[in-house]
This record gives structure tokens, C-alpha cells and sequence, in this order.
């Protein structure tokens, strides 16, 4: 494993407005290196901001103030097509309902994010095989999340996560 930061977050806070003058501090100041190939966990009871943070990291939402590099580049300074691209790219993680497309299959699922960045069928087609055994769920790809355990769906949406390779 490299010791190269993928992400550094410093003093993130996030404030929501609530209407004037109250305001609501989810995140206070927070400071996170993630070394590449490093998996990590956000934990903490319900309302502490992993969501928010989780929503910060993956480039869905902007933080309030503080720093956030990926792979040395400032995501504060980038504009909305450069977002887009990095959210697409570079990070992957999974919602803790899985946010699976219930009118997907399994193998429509974890290909997902392939054909987002458009990636020829050939290479899709590879990736989602070599998930889907990786995964235990041979001869289930053609299922829908419905037809599922809880425990196969959360290992599709780990499959979906993976696929691009972020």
C-alpha cells in the first residue's frame, strides 16, 4: 500500500441554514488523511454528520468552509464539470440503504457507473462477471434488488461501488 494521500480534509465544517438567523453546525472543523488503497469507516450515532461528511467526500455536496484535497488537487477550487467528472471517477462508496435501482438487474446495477464513464461492453461486460463471482452471486444477475437478501443487495452495491475502479 502506498503512504500517498488520496484524500485530506482540514477543519471541514458544514452549516445549514435554517431560516434567518438560526443556523445548524453538522460538521465542526474536521481533519481526515486517507492514504490510496486505504478502506474507511465513518461511525457515530444518528444525526452526527457521517452522512454529511460521506455526501462532502464523494463530491455530492460542498462543505461550508475548510479544505478538500483528492489526489492534490483543491475540489474547492474546481468548477461544477471538473466535480462531476472526479465524483465519477475517483470515488466510491456505498449508502447505508444501498441506494440500489430497484428496476435494474444485478448486473445492470454494478455496471452502472461503467457505462457512466462510458466504457467500451467489452470492458464492462469483464468487470461485472469478475464482480459478480467475486461477490458469490453467479446466476443471480439477471434478478432484480427486490428478489434479493439484504446481504445480497449489500454486495451488489459493494460490487456497484467497485466497478470503476475509484
Amino acid at each position: 500500500m502506498s503512504n500517498e494521500i488520496m484524500i485530506r480534509m482540514e477543519q471541514i465544517v458544514k452549516t445549514y441554514y435554517i431560516g434567518q438567523p438560526n443556523e445548524l453546525e453538522i460538521l465542526h472543523g474536521i481533519n481526515l488523511d486517507v492514504k490510496r488503497g486505504e478502506f474507511v469507516s465513518i461511525v457515530g450515532e444518528s444525526g452526527s454528520g457521517k452522512s454529511t461528511l460521506m455526501n462532502i467526500m464523494g463530491i455530492l455536496d460542498r462543505q461550508t468552509s475548510g479544505n478538500y484535497f483528492l489526489e492534490g488537487e483543491d475540489v474547492n477550487s474546481m468548477d461544477d464539470t471538473v466535480r462531476s467528472v472526479m465524483r465519477n471517477k475517483k470515488i466510491g462508496f456505498v449508502f447505508q440503504n444501498y441506494a440500489l435501482f430497484r428496476y435494474m438487474t444485478v448486473y445492470d446495477n454494478i455496471a452502472f457507473g461503467l457505462r457512466v464513464q462510458k466504457a467500451d461492453k467489452k470492458k464492462i461486460d469483464e468487470r461485472v462477471r469478475e464482480l459478480i463471482k467475486l461477490i458469490g452471486l453467479e446466476g443471480l444477475e439477471k434478478r432484480y434488488p427486490s428478489q434479493l437478501s439484504g446481504g445480497q443487495r449489500q454486495r451488489v452495491a459493494f460490487a456497484r461501488a467497485l466497478a470503476p475502479n475509484p
